[in-house]
């Protein structure tokens, strides 16, 4: 009995130390000790243990709060197809178990002693990144994501995680540097602002790199979780906006979004018809399709851009139909954290809101199933209180 008074003891000092060295907490003490790592948080989530691509409930550790960091209460976080990709080991070998989600929501529940941008009670998100050197060229311009030293939210060499590797957002709770957090407004929705901080930066970059508005006549090729948000960002730009689906089931809901050429793409022709009529095409596709036909439809010199990542990263591509079309073919990689604090602000102004469906952690697998057969409509969002 002696002996359990001063476990009990030594936990709770080891706790209140942690506290007042400047770790501000909310709610109960999450902190414990466990592999000899004083101050571990316990998480609960769903995460690959093969290339097979089917998640199973798993209980793993984060990192102590650190000095620069931020605990965030997952509320909700939502499926990317880049998440089915790389845990089935399409994108190369990894390291298992591994929890996959990059757009994360949530509630600040503790804070490190240096944060200032965040406090306990804020909302706020995670997307593609967690970390990154902060001292390049690259971050010193608010392009993080192409720092030599970026670590990207899940499978990533983390030498502070008691896993070895980044874990992604399919589970209750992050530990995250506060500079790789954004915050949500109170004028949308946690589990709608989700999917911006993956789908939403990942076409808004080069939307706005592209400068679309008025004007400016607009492809959007594969109208999945990205696409449909290339379409309402474009759309709310004020750009005429072209669509091009292999889902005839999709005409309906792309005209919704506020799109009046909708293309269905079940033979060559539906593309040569529009042969160099666009000023710029942003292709969302994740798997090996005929780029020069799409490419064709933008007219010389305009610009082509692929955000759509398949298998192995890579792309076949035709030199010789590529050359006739004199498209300027270019590939974006999502966007800085300045940026990604631009497209959610953006979003929640203008109402420009993915559509979402809400499911619990036990219907994961299934979703990810309907997001490869094309069938999910158009971002699923899983409710982190179900882990």
């Amino acid at each position: 009995m002696t002996q359990e008074i001063d476990r009990e003891k030594r936990d709770f000092m080891r706790a209140s130390a942690l506290a007042g060295g400047g770790l501000l907490l909310s709610g109960p003490v999450v902190l414990f000790a466990a592999n000899g790592q004083p101050g571990t948080i316990r998480s609960r989530g769903y995460a690959a243990v093969d290339t097979s691509g089917k998640l199973v409930p798993w209980t793993f550790e984060r990192r102590p709060v650190g000095d620069d960091d931020i605990l965030i209460d997952i509320k909700y976080a939502s499926i990317c197809h880049s998440d089915i990709h790389q845990m089935r080991g399409h994108w190369g070998p990894q390291q298992y178990p591994q929890v996959p989600g990059h757009e994360i929501v949530g509630v600040v529940t503790a804070v490190g002693k240096n944060v200032t941008k965040f406090k306990v009670g804020d909302r706020a998100g995670v997307g593609c990144m967690v970390d990154s050197c902060l001292d390049c060229e690259h971050c010193e311009i608010d392009q993080e994501q192409y720092c030599p030293e970026t670590t990207f939210t899940y499978g990533y060499p983390m030498a502070s995680s008691p896993t070895g590797i980044s874990q992604g957002g399919y589970s209750n709770n992050i530990v995250v540097r506060d500079h790789f957090a954004v915050h949500i407004p109170e004028t949308i929705s946690l589990q709608e602002a989700a999917p911006l901080l993956c789908a939403g930066i990942t076409t808004y970059s080069p939307l706005m790199r592209a400068d679309v508005g008025k004007g400016t006549k607009v492809g959007v090729a594969g109208i999945g979780g990205l696409g449909h948000m290339a379409i309402k960002l474009a759309v709310s730009r004020g750009a005429e906006v072209h669509a091009f689906t292999t889902s005839p089931s999709k005409v309906d809901d792309i005209r919704g979004f506020g799109v009046e050429h909708v293309t269905v793409v079940d033979d060559p022709k539906a593309l040569a018809a529009h042969a160099g009529t666009l000023d710029y095409m942003i292709s969302t596709i994740p798997v090996q399709y005929d780029v020069a036909a799409y490419a064709s439809v933008v007219r010389p010199y305009g610009a082509f851009t692929q955000v759509g990542m398949p298998e192995r990263f890579e792309l076949t591509i035709n030199s010789i139909a590529l050359s006739i079309a004199r498209v300027n073919f270019n590939v974006s990689l999502i966007g800085g954290m300045k940026e990604t604090q631009e497209v959610v602000d953006y979003c929640a102004s203008n109402g420009v809101l993915p559509e979402i469906q809400l499911i619990k952690a036990g219907q994961i697998n299934d979703a990810w199933d309907k997001v490869v057969n094309k069938q999910a409509r158009y971002r699923y969002v899983i409710d982190a209180a179900t882990f």
